[in-house]
């Protein structure tokens, strides 16, 4: 708990001290990067601490991105805005986790693409809102006692419920439920022999997963001001999927490293080539074949070279520690 609370707050204070170093347009872009990273952080929960890989998972970003969307029309506070998208996209993920988690591997991938396939469909041929052309909106964050239109208000904004949700995910994989889940993804069937209900924990991480991609949804109408059916699209749950791979599959972080580096890599890349999907497709190659922990793990292995441990001696038992000197004796 404590070490969560450093973590979180060196992340608030480095939140904060961003506007005054950057420029505008990179201050536009990590706006986008904190709403995708909640995104990404919610898929790397259910895929690398519940072991279930899903291509569905746009389907809640993109509920509680229309959510937003259409409620915009009649309110505009975010008391109302944003609760509803967490519910609406939680409720649908307990509906259809109901279903899919009842499968394994290939099986739970495939349902949960036909579920944000159907989706795509519905809302790409419904003229009720939008229909291909999707829907605008120009609502603005409305705290109650002031709206927030400036940029930098809203790089605020995103960044206040991107520290909330990484401190929440904490919580979440550090406590028993968390715990268990990742007992659960390890080895099922010792889970199951110690009695435990493994659906009943696949499922609640499944749903708090759906709640939280459909807050970034949310987030991230306030930014773009358009819904799309493209919110759905399998283009949409791939993008996530590698911002998770990219950045490090089984850590909180590591999907907050993914999106950063995809959404810089890609508006800058875009600017010099047409082929920048290309570029990206290759860098995910290369990542997947050659190191599976992302540029986290990378990160964490460069750090040890340059920073190496002390030369211990331990006994059998794990008791007794020496320290050696340069001369390689006992001190």
């Amino acid at each position: 708990m404590k070490k969560s609370i450093i973590v979180t707050l060196l992340l608030a204070v480095s939140i904060c001290a961003l506007p005054f170093v950057i420029s505008p347009f990179v201050l536009f872009m990590l706006t986008e990067v904190l709403i995708m990273a909640i995104f990404a952080m919610s898929l790397g929960l259910i895929m690398g601490f519940g072991g279930l890989q899903s291509l569905g998972h746009s389907a809640f970003f993109g509920i509680g991105a229309y959510t937003v969307a259409v409620l915009s029309q009649y309110v505009t506070s975010i008391y109302i805005l944003l609760p509803a998208a967490i519910i609406l996209s939680g409720i649908f993920a307990l509906l259809t986790g109901l279903i899919a988690v009842r499968n394994k591997g290939i099986f739970f991938l495939m349902i949960t693409l036909a579920i944000t396939q159907m989706l795509f469909l519905f809302f790409r041929q419904s003229d009720l809102w939008g229909g291909a052309d999707g829907l605008g909106t120009s609502v603005k964050p409305n705290l109650g006692f002031m709206e927030l239109v400036s940029p930098l208000s809203l790089f605020y904004f995103a960044g206040a419920f991107f520290i909330l949700s990484y401190f929440v995910l904490r919580l979440f994989v550090n406590s028993p439920l968390g715990k268990g889940l990742k007992g659960v993804m390890e080895n099922e069937g010792r889970m199951i022999a110690l009695g435990y209900n493994v659906k009943k924990y696949q499922i609640i991480a499944y749903v708090f997963a759906g709640g939280l991609a459909g807050l970034a949804g949310g987030l991230y109408i306030f930014k773009t001001q358009f819904a799309s059916p493209e919110l759905f699209s399998v283009h949409m749950a791939t993008t996530v999927l590698i911002m998770v791979f990219i950045g490090g599959l089984g850590t909180l972080f590591g999907p907050v490293i993914g999106a950063g580096v995809f959404i810089f890599l890609q508006n800058y890349i875009s600017t010099m080539t047409d082929r920048w999907s290309l570029i990206m497709g290759l860098l995910f190659i290369v990542i997947v074949l050659y190191n599976r922990g992302g540029i986290l793990q990378l990160l964490q292995i460069v750090g040890k070279k340059l920073m190496p441990s002390k030369n211990l001696l331990v006994d059998k038992k794990g008791a007794t520690i020496i320290e050696l000197n340069e001369s390689g004796k006992a001190k």
